[in-house]
């Protein structure tokens, strides 16, 4: 442990991104199940802001967290909420077209862009050596996540691209936001924000579909899957606070490695050789990339 500081307060932020990352590896197979069961599309992500905002508020009650935000603070909170939502909408659009393992290889270049957005902007100088070890991180990911058989489709990847800049746009966004409101309540105003613009939706013509599960494991992932998403961001912008939203965004792409130990235990899904070896890539780069931070 002496290679990640000797500084508590950084310790702490890491183990809060990390468990951040258990947290939401819980999301993608909660949603699953709750669509396999009949759960629309908007009820699921409707629900996943709802449940949060319901989790959030008795706990900021009791534990006498400020709830109402400057009136200066709204508009900027508009830009994560936006960027938020039409990741969320643009990932499940984009796994219509491509396999989600590339999907989630190209969202996770996330770490990448928040460098490099604070590096030009001057708020944190980002090493050549680091940028290296984000890039083999991806590589580590691309083992793991995509077998490169599939075709592909050139408005998938425009999608997922679109998303990947809504992702980094985000955290960015997020990151000083969440520092000078909290992460709860800034996390609350997400939820809020993201609940108005799918009732927006709801009232244009689209043609939503609010669909309820069959069964009550459908219901059980729903609230499975707002619990996991609010407490990994929550969890995730703490940790940001405290160590920068540069090694949390890397950090985070210790999510894959959890969802893979997760399959083993729950789906008996065992990982082959390459994902062996790209797991341990990522798990080695990360440990790497925070040794060089702590230097």
């Amino acid at each position: 442990m002496q290679y990640f500081g000797e500084n508590v307060s950084d310790k702490v932020g890491i183990v809060l991104v990390i468990v951040s990352s258990i947290a939401f590896a819980f999301v993608p197979n909660s949603a699953k199940i709750a669509l396999d069961d009949g759960t629309s599309l908007f009820l699921l992500v409707l629900s996943r802001y709802a449940i949060g905002a319901v989790f959030l508020m008795p706990i900021m009650f009791v534990t006498k967290q400020n709830i109402k935000m400057p009136l200066n603070k709204i508009p900027l909170i508009i830009i994560p909420s936006l960027s938020s939502f039409l990741l969320i909408a643009l990932t499940y659009h984009a796994v219509d077209y491509l396999d989600v393992g590339l999907v989630l290889l190209i969202l996770y270049c996330f770490p990448l862009g928040v460098a490099a957005i604070s590096h030009f902007r001057g708020k944190e100088k980002i090493s050549g050596i680091k940028f290296l070890l984000m890039f083999v991180v991806l590589l580590g990911l691309g083992l793991m996540l995509f077998d490169g058989r599939e075709n592909i489709s050139g408005y998938g990847l425009l999608i997922s691209f679109i998303g990947l800049i809504c992702f980094v746009v985000f955290i960015s966004s997020s990151a000083e936001l969440s520092k000078d409101l909290g992460s709860m309540t800034f996390n609350l105003y997400l939820s809020f924000f993201g609940m108005f613009f799918l009732i927006l939706i709801f009232f244009m013509p689209f043609g939503v579909e609010v669909l309820i599960p069959n069964s009550f494991p459908g219901y059980f992932a729903i609230v499975a899957n707002g619990f996991f998403y609010i407490v990994s961001w929550v969890l995730f912008f703490e940790g940001a606070r405290i160590i920068g939203a540069n090694r949390s965004s890397l950090l985070a792409c210790t999510e894959p490695l959890f969802a893979a130990l997760l399959a083993i235990f729950l789906v008996n899904q065992m990982l082959s050789l390459i994902e062996w070896i790209g797991f341990f890539v990522v798990l080695s780069s990360i440990y790497l990339f925070e040794k060089k931070s702590m230097t």
